[in-house]
């Protein structure tokens, strides 16, 4: 892009078309003298200035971001020292004490109120408090009452701390589960079952915000598995589906694999389909007879 040699210019008060219809030299120098005058070398600064609006001036200098604007201008280094001090600014403000002006009263009245607009039925936690946007942080809140029982308590709410799982524990709760149901668990499900931890611990323990990925995890380098709690490998998962052709005479049936799913020592139908890579029964049979066949 070609570079320009500014001499300065006055502004006087013309219009912006007025100013648009000079040379490019012209409305470049134009646009320099009125940000050194007034100080402003940010795109937020300029933005507020109300002056040629920074997308005209990218089509006209067919610039594509405000440093190459900056650059072109030659006030790149002014640029740099503006955004340094506007984060200094803000790191500062970051820092700045909170003047709490409600007392104690008010403040758990602002908190029941708060978590009932979010729809908390056994009040805000601290974490939904920082994500919805209530007044203060939880630190004030803490400061106040001394913990978050004292916080909850006061307002009505029960305080429950909750059971303390190894992961160790989790694992083995997800698997005598998923023998339960014959397949893997819903997030939905999870959350509904009782006997489980709730879905943010497990995906906490696990490093990871899907419940698949856990199942996965599970699941890995095991062949397996059926309602009473029976482990098989994958041949065997075959042999035992190729044993039931043998007694009925033909392949069986989806809904005759979850009967004798049900009655127990028989793996489930998803834990078939997950083994053989499909979800049709007739290509699970497939396989096993063409095995068969080759033998």
């Amino acid at each position: 892009m070609e570079q320009y040699n500014f001499e300065k210019i006055v502004v006087s008060r013309q219009s912006f078309k007025e100013i648009l219809i000079k040379s490019d030299k012209e409305v470049l120098c134009i646009i320099k003298d009125f940000m050194v005058k007034n100080n402003i070398y940010t795109s937020k600064s300029y933005r507020y200035a109300k002056f040629i609006t920074f997308p005209t001036i990218q089509k006209r200098f067919k610039v594509k971001t405000w440093e190459e604007l900056m650059k072109l201008l030659k006030l790149d280094s002014q640029h740099k020292k503006a955004v340094k001090r506007h984060k200094k600014i803000v790191i500062a403000s970051s820092f700045e004490r909170v003047v709490v002006t409600e007392n104690n009263e008010k403040l758990l009245e602002m908190y029941k109120e708060f978590s009932e607009k979010i729809g908390a039925t056994n009040g805000a936690s601290m974490k939904q408090l920082k994500t919805y946007g209530f007044k203060y942080s939880e630190t004030v809140l803490l400061k106040r009452f001394g913990c978050w029982k004292n916080v909850k308590e006061l307002c009505g709410y029960t305080f429950n701390l909750g059971t303390i799982y190894s992961k160790k524990e989790i694992i083995k709760l997800l698997m005598e589960a998923r023998e339960k149901y014959g397949r893997r668990l819903s997030q939905k499900e999870i959350n509904k079952d009782s006997s489980l931890p709730v879905l943010e611990t497990i995906l906490k323990f696990f490093k990871t915000t899907k419940i698949s990925e856990v199942w996965d995890e599970l699941e890995r380098g095991i062949e397996k598995t059926s309602t009473n709690g029976n482990v098989y490998t994958f041949e065997e998962i075959k042999e035992l589906l190729y044993r039931e052709y043998l007694k009925k005479g033909a392949p069986l049936t989806v809904f005759e694999i979850m009967s004798k799913t049900k009655e127990g020592n028989f793996p489930g139908k998803t834990t078939i389909y997950r083994h053989f890579k499909t979800q049709k029964i007739k290509e699970v049979w497939k396989i096993i007879l063409e095995e068969r066949e080759n033998l």
